[in-house]
């Protein structure tokens, strides 16, 4: 199936546009070095080719994406609040319309959300105020595991791997478990597929985890590779593969079930909590004053450590927050 920018956008301006995708796309944004995440990468260019391909839709004829210009960002923003898009999803848009801009020789072009939406509320709220985990929706990660198993084995690995590591799906399909053990088997560490290449060890501190983890070095172990992906097809094959059997076979969606993938990460950050601190979530409801302000932070480094994060406040959008209440006196 073609893309609306395959429809849409002449050929000669697709390959121009394919050119500086090219030539800039790893980087990351200007304030940070290094090279950014196949994900972001990915979201990058599909939202970049997205841009042009609605501008052209509304009758904007470009010669060339060099002349992008800021009254063109003020017409795709006013269209993705008529759509319906999340602020948070605006506020990621105009983050790679800024970055291209920069690559085209316009840094700077591209302003502030709030600029394009005056009066419209556009902050992002980073705590959590749904609860995704699957148990909070009702369901259970081992029965759907059991339903993912009877279809296809690895397909349920994959799932369990994500229920007791916290592992992204990614990480899950690319895992090389033999490679994976350390600290004399104490530990694992996960690096194939991690976002942004960062590597993170996580205790094998269960008998569930050491089960999950022996489980998938089996299956791993019998096909070609050693990866838990099915050997005889790609990393972009299989990720369609995975969300067609998960998704579409057995319903684990939005819409029919409430859930997705990532609500296992979910599940996993709220469970370690508790774990750590001996009391629920912020997001189930619990009195700030029954909750010591160390313990508090002590688990959210250790749940952000598992989950593969820099920043011990990224927890609160998994688990949520106490707000200023635990904020220290001076």
């Amino acid at each position: 199936m073609k893309s609306l920018a395959e429809k849409l956008l002449p050929l000669g301006f697709r390959n121009e546009l394919q050119r500086i995708l090219d030539q800039n796309i790893a980087y990351r944004a200007a304030r940070k070095k290094g090279v950014c995440s196949a994900h972001t990468q990915y979201d990058r260019a599909l939202i970049i080719r997205m841009a042009f391909a609605q501008l052209w839709d509304m009758g904007v004829r470009l010669p060339s994406p060099r002349n992008l210009g800021n009254r063109h960002v003020f017409m795709l923003m006013e269209r993705w609040d008529q759509e319906g898009v999340t602020v948070k999803v605006l506020h990621t848009r105009i983050s790679y319309l800024r970055t291209f801009a920069r690559w085209i020789g316009k840094d700077g072009m591209v302003k502030d959300v709030r600029d394009y939406l005056p009066g419209k509320d556009l902050t992002r709220r980073a705590a959590a105020k749904v609860n995704r985990a699957w148990r909070a929706k009702g369901v259970e990660p081992e029965r759907i595991i059991a339903m993912a198993c009877e279809l296809d084995e690895r397909l349920g690995v994959m799932v369990a791997l994500q229920d007791a590591f916290a592992l992204r799906m990614k990480e899950s399909c690319e895992m090389r478990p033999a490679y994976c053990l350390v600290e004399s088997g104490q530990a694992i560490e996960i690096y194939e597929g991690t976002k942004g290449g960062r590597l993170r060890r996580i205790p094998l501190d269960t008998e569930h985890k050491r089960a999950v983890f022996e489980w998938a070095r089996n299956v791993a172990a019998s096909g070609r590779g050693g990866r838990i992906r099915w050997s005889n097809l790609t990393w972009k094959q299989a990720r369609r593969h995975y969300y067609y059997l998960l998704a579409e076979k057995l319903g684990v969606n939005q819409k029919e079930m409430g859930v997705s993938s990532h609500g296992l990460r979910h599940g996993y950050a709220q469970d370690k909590y508790q774990d750590l601190t001996g009391l629920p979530p912020p997001i189930v409801g619990v009195d700030p004053k029954r909750v010591d302000p160390d313990a508090h932070r002590d688990a959210g480094i250790q749940v952000s450590r598992d989950l593969g994060h820099g920043r011990v406040q990224v927890t609160a959008s998994y688990y949520g927050s106490h707000g200023h209440a635990l904020r220290k006196k001076k």
